[in-house]
């Protein structure tokens, strides 16, 4: 009787108490959590900072050097150019230089052919039509320039001469940075073609 009872009880405790089986459920024992530790993370820090130490320097040192690099092959596009359009052309075309403005254009001319007689006519200003314009980053600065071994730095004005058969007049062009970067731009008068050398 007692042992019926007790189940009717239990049974009867059971359907009128439907959340006490949950209940108990829900409540567990405290457990451990893993959390980062005072070494763990002073690690991280150093690891960080010597990341930061290698990779700060070589960023700046990029950053130093991407106005030489731009003025560089910006030159050197310039003199392919007007090379190109020459042989292209069929005619002369000039890259115009203006050191004190450390402007550099191409512009064709309207005469034909390859200025082996000598007389070279002078165009007038605004002859021609310009092709390629290029002025170099204010970081850097023109050191020296010669056409056909005359030292005209001081020039207000500069032509240098590509003819139609890929030849071109004699040019030398040395470029400073602020950072103390030195690069010559030369031209081989018998191809034209432009090469430049570090210098520093």
């Amino acid at each position: 009787m007692n042992v019926i009872s007790d189940n009717l009880g239990a049974g009867h405790a059971a359907r009128e108490f439907p959340l006490m089986r949950s209940v108990a459920v829900v409540f567990h024992p405290l457990r451990s959590v893993h959390a980062f530790t005072l070494i763990e993370i002073m690690i991280v820090v150093a690891i960080l900072a010597i990341v930061m130490t290698v990779t700060i320097p070589a960023f700046v040192l990029a950053q130093n050097r991407r106005p030489m690099r731009l003025a560089t092959e910006g030159l050197m596009e310039v003199c392919a150019t007007a090379r190109a359009q020459a042989i292209l052309r069929g005619s002369l075309v000039e890259m115009r230089i203006r050191p004190q403005d450390y402007t550099f254009e191409v512009a064709t001319l309207g005469s034909a052919g390859s200025s082996s007689s000598g007389a070279r006519p002078e165009p007038k200003a605004g002859d021609g039509h310009r092709l390629f314009n290029l002025k170099l980053p204010e970081e850097i600065g023109i050191e020296e320039l010669a056409v056909n071994f005359q030292l005209l730095k001081e020039a207000e004005s500069v032509a240098v001469r590509f003819q139609s058969n890929g030849a071109s007049d004699e040019f030398a062009l040395v470029i400073r940075s602020l950072h103390g970067e030195l690069r010559k731009i030369t031209l081989d008068p018998v191809t034209g073609r432009a090469h430049y050398d570090v210098l520093r």
